[in-house]
């Protein structure tokens, strides 16, 4: 059914004065419950302090690349893990004068578990930390606050102070140690070069210089030794042939013909050689001794007369002992060679084993000295770490590493955060009146009782012709009447009630003891 505005407020009052006493009831008891809950509900004061990290100073440019400077944002995310250790909660709680000695460790845990809960960490800054603590009491809300801050520099800057402290002795310890494994290491390759005479700079230099010397001796030695010999095989032959012409030529042609075999043996080096090479020059000099020899014979046959005897043109033949003389120089220089060869072969053998050795002993020498410059150059590098560390140590000593100071402190709250008094009492009048009014209209929509005539026109279609008002005897009207008189005073009441506790919440008279947390 549709009804319109005023059928729908008509139908309201007829109701309310039918459910007035129940109405009213509801209204008061609504609007007095959330009057006492505004009264007791525990009040929210909360405190908090605001602390500055890293300021700037004059002595991190002057130490820049010296000392290390702790990062500020690690004392922003590491400040929740501080302030919830138990040595800062104990003292958290000595701080706010909670009764712990009655309390059972169970009961302690759970009480720092709460007071953490009402603390609120955060980062409102790039350098700046808040920290905030509510709780039912203002005086302990302030205390608690303001140790927070204290406690929060005193253990960031014993921490830092002990972090530089440990590191400052970890890398001294380690200097120590290396500096024993360098002696060591020192040690060790200076006993090495000491014993081992291979082990010099430069040995293997001189090793393969002197291999290669000996190498290309042996091979000029080789090829010198190559040619005696086929110069002494030559001059045997020639002195075969030289016996023998002797007896049957006279010793002019001998000449002659030795000239000749001389000249065809230079012609024949002058194509390989030139005239320079001692082969050439030597048979030179001997072409020019024997054409001296045989013009000499020429004038010696012209002034000699007669024969002579065989057998002493042949011992006497300038020619055949130059050819002996020749021979026995060749086959020394043979001898020598062969001797040179044999001992260059010896020191070549000996200066491979030598160069055997000398690579072993540069691996050995390699790898003491590698180990040596790996201890130093780790030792140099701990040494300038421990001067750093020592600084840094020094700084967080004397408090210049990190600055901490309190940018804003915690202030004694004056007025409690949240809903208050005056928020539940507008409330409770609010859905004093709002509760009711919404029980009326649901129970016109879900009651089917007609209440208004226009109900039977619209849903029987029937035509009312009268409507009888309800009748009531005097007694009936008077009890009425003392009914509705009660009504409103109970709802004068209720108005009287929330004046007078508005009254002594202004005048500060209405006391009402805090809920502690213990």
């Amino acid at each position: 059914m549709q009804l319109t505005l005023e059928q729908w407020i008509r139908g309201l009052l007829t109701e309310f004065r039918r459910q007035k006493v129940r109405l009213v009831l509801m209204f008061t008891v609504i609007a007095l419950t959330m009057l006492v809950v505004g009264i007791y509900v525990p009040k929210r004061y909360e405190s908090s302090t605001t602390i500055l990290i890293g300021e700037k100073n004059i002595i991190e440019p002057l130490m820049e690349g010296r000392a290390v400077q702790t990062d500020v944002r690690s004392y922003g995310r590491n400040a929740r893990e501080i302030l919830r250790s138990r040595r800062v909660l104990k003292d958290i709680l000595k701080t706010g004068e909670w009764d712990v000695d009655r309390m059972s460790p169970v009961q302690v845990e759970a009480l720092m578990e709460e007071v953490f809960e009402r603390t609120r960490i955060q980062s409102v800054g790039a350098n700046l930390l808040k920290i905030s603590y509510a709780d039912s009491n203002a005086e302990r809300a302030f205390k608690v606050a303001r140790r927070y801050a204290e406690l929060f520099i005193k253990e960031s800057t014993e921490t830092k102070r002990n972090e530089s402290r440990e590191a400052f002795e970890f890398i001294q310890n380690q200097v120590k140690q290396y500096h024993e494994k360098l002696l060591e290491a020192e040690k060790r390759l200076k006993e090495f070069r000491s014993s081992s005479a291979d082990a010099r700079p430069g040995s293997q230099t001189d090793v393969d210089n002197r291999i290669s010397q000996l190498r290309q001796q042996n091979s000029e030695t080789r090829l010198r030794l190559s040619e005696e010999l086929e110069r002494e095989r030559s001059i045997v032959r020639q002195l075969s042939g030289e016996a023998v012409f002797s007896v049957q030529l006279g010793k002019e042609e001998q000449i002659r013909d030795r000239i000749a075999e001389l000249q065809n043996q230079r012609d024949n080096l002058l194509l390989n050689y030139y005239e320079t090479h001692p082969d050439v020059v030597s048979l030179t000099h001997q072409i020019k001794e024997l054409e001296e020899s045989l013009q000499y014979e020429i004038e010696q046959r012209k002034n000699m007369s007669g024969s002579v005897d065989k057998e002493k043109t042949v011992q006497r033949s300038p020619l055949y002992q130059e050819l002996r003389r020749q021979l026995a120089a060749t086959r020394t220089q043979i001898a020598t060679l062969r001797t040179r060869l044999r001992l260059t072969d010896q020191s070549l053998s000996e200066e491979l084993d030598r160069s055997a050795r000398v690579a072993n002993s540069e691996a050995q020498l390699a790898e003491l000295t590698r180990d040596y410059e790996v201890n130093r150059n780790i030792y140099q590098d701990l040494l300038r770490r421990r001067e750093n560390a020592r600084v840094s140590m020094e700084l967080d000593m004397k408090g210049q590493s990190i600055a901490f100071s309190i940018r804003e402190p915690a202030s004694m709250p004056l007025k409690p955060k949240g809903l208050g008094l005056l928020h539940f009492a507008v409330a409770g009048i609010m859905l004093g009146v709002a509760l009711p009014m919404g029980y009326l209209a649901f129970l016109m929509q879900v009651n089917p009782k007609v209440r208004l005539p226009a109900t039977i026109r619209q849903d029987l279609g029937l035509r009312v012709l009268a409507s009888i008002p309800p009748l009531y005897t005097p007694s009936q009207r008077i009890f009425n009447r003392v009914v509705t008189l009660i009504l409103v005073m109970i709802v004068v009441a209720v108005f009287l009630t929330y004046g007078y506790v508005g009254y002594l919440r202004y005048t500060q008279q209405l006391v009402v003891p805090p809920l502690d947390v213990s």
